[in-house]
């Protein structure tokens, strides 16, 4: 019924009922009209449900269109993410790459360039550093390994000014072993449902030591369990941030445990990163993998 509608709309539009040929690309003069009327008297208010939010700008729009509109489909591993600043240019990223034969690599990030408050230069630095990131996942299956490469490659010259924070973690999916490694201010978290273990390696940021050898751990995701990564700014994190996640994991009971699927995972672990609407969000990205 919906695209016969179209059709009878689109004949009535440009006189094809009266048996004249249209042209399609002449409005027809009565609509037009009828238009102008609607419009002269037309409330600026009069559908506020229905205003259109304004477009991001080019640059953000760009950025958006990088980050992953959907989850691999895979059966032994659900992945969620999300990043915040969606509608303004940020540092922030978050991604996932399908490696062939030996499982997924996930990763979260945030950059910041020599100017905090250029974020033109944040988002230039976060896509070097995901291409890097990605070009080297095909040769190693160890995140620190894979740190250090992109590392390398990225900043050779050491202290740049041009940095990122990032973790990322390599599965299995058909064994649920992970490697995972992070390079400055990252948290990670192993999540069951009787506790949760916060993986912590502190190491400097991509581009704060271009010879530094990350180091990752080891990883292994039984049956519902969740691996979380998540990348935010450090001025903007409280100190009890990480037990605060920590807990709110932790007050769920046994059977709220195996329904949360990977998008309730990274949902949970948001709200502490979302602020009421008068104040400025704290940036973060944030990656869920469940093993199912």
């Amino acid at each position: 019924m919906a695209a016969s509608s179209t059709i009878d709309d689109y004949t009535r539009l440009h006189g094809r009922e009266s048996g004249r040929r249209a042209n399609p690309l002449r409005p027809d003069p009565a609509e037009t009209a009828r238009r102008h009327r609607v419009a002269e008297h037309a409330q600026p208010d009069e559908h506020p449900a229905t205003a259109v939010q304004p477009a991001p700008a080019p640059a953000v729009a760009r950025r958006n269109a990088q980050l992953p509109g959907f989850a691999p489909l895979l059966d032994e591993l659900e992945i969620a993410g999300w990043s915040s600043h969606r509608r303004l240019l940020s540092g922030n990223f978050h991604d996932w790459l399908l490696l062939e034969g030996r499982g997924v690599l996930v990763t979260v990030g945030q950059a910041v360039g020599p100017d905090p408050h250029d974020l033109t230069e944040a988002a230039l630095v976060a896509q070097a550093a995901w291409a890097a990131i990605r070009a080297h996942a095909y040769h190693t299956s160890d995140a620190g390994t894979l740190l250090s490469r992109a590392s390398r490659s990225l900043w050779p010259i050491p202290n740049s000014r041009l940095q990122a924070s990032v973790a990322v973690a390599l599965i299995d999916s058909a064994e649920g072993h992970a490697s995972v490694a992070m390079a400055g201010d990252c948290l990670a978290w192993k999540v069951r449902a009787a506790t949760s273990e916060l993986l912590t390696i502190c190491q400097p940021p991509l581009g704060g030591a271009a010879e530094f050898a990350y180091m990752s751990q080891s990883v292994q995701l039984s049956l519902r369990e969740r691996l979380l990564l998540v990348a935010d700014d450090p001025m903007q994190r409280s100190p009890k941030l990480a037990a605060s996640i920590a807990a709110s994991f932790a007050q769920l009971d046994a059977e709220s445990h195996r329904r949360m699927i990977a998008a309730d995972a990274v949902a949970l672990v948001r709200r502490h990163y979302e602020l009421p609407a008068d104040e400025i969000q704290s940036p973060a990205s944030i990656v869920a993998v469940r093993r199912r």
